[in-house]
This record gives C-alpha cells, sequence and structure tokens, in this order.
C-alpha cells in the first residue's frame, strides 16, 4: 500500500513540478527564474498602461513596445530555452 503511495505521490510531483520545465529544456530552477522575469517584465507593463490611462500623452507607445518585446522573448524561436540552456553550461 505504501510503495502504491509513494508511486502516486512521484507521478504527482513529476506532473506539478517536472514535466512541463523538461518540454522547455529547462530545469526547475531554470523555469522559475523565467517565470519571474517574466512575470516583473508583466508587471513593468501594466503599470505603463495604468500611468497612461490616467494620463493618456504619457506612454503613448512605451506599453506597446514592451509587451511586443515580452512576447518576442517568450516565442523567441522553437529552440529558444534550449539555447540558452546550452550558454549557462
Amino acid at each position: 500500500m505504501l510503495n502504491a503511495f509513494r508511486s502516486g505521490s512521484n507521478r504527482f510531483f513529476n506532473y506539478v513540478f517536472i514535466k512541463h520545465p523538461e518540454e522547455q529544456c529547462m530545469t526547475y530552477f531554470q523555469h522559475l527564474k523565467h517565470a519571474c522575469c517574466y512575470s516583473v517584465q508583466a508587471l513593468g507593463c501594466s503599470l505603463v498602461f495604468i500611468v497612461h490611462g490616467f494620463v493618456p500623452c504619457l506612454f503613448e507607445k512605451t506599453g506597446s513596445v514592451m509587451v511586443h518585446r515580452l512576447h518576442n522573448q517568450l516565442h523567441g524561436g522553437a529552440n529558444h530555452h534550449e539555447d540558452e540552456k546550452k550558454n549557462q553550461d
């Protein structure tokens, strides 16, 4: 019974913490670092849009440029993360 629980919890652990990062050719901590960096950039975009909403003459194009750059970073090619991983080794 205990072995069945352990194998089930291993599958759950792998699904929750390992599967997606490996699909992106990253370790868990590399994936965490990337997600945090993208989150900070997205927060910056949000702040720019909020300021622009209140004062329309400010940041007229900044928000869209930031979102476009973030999109390009996220979708920078099929081997984007593999290339980064090779550069770290």
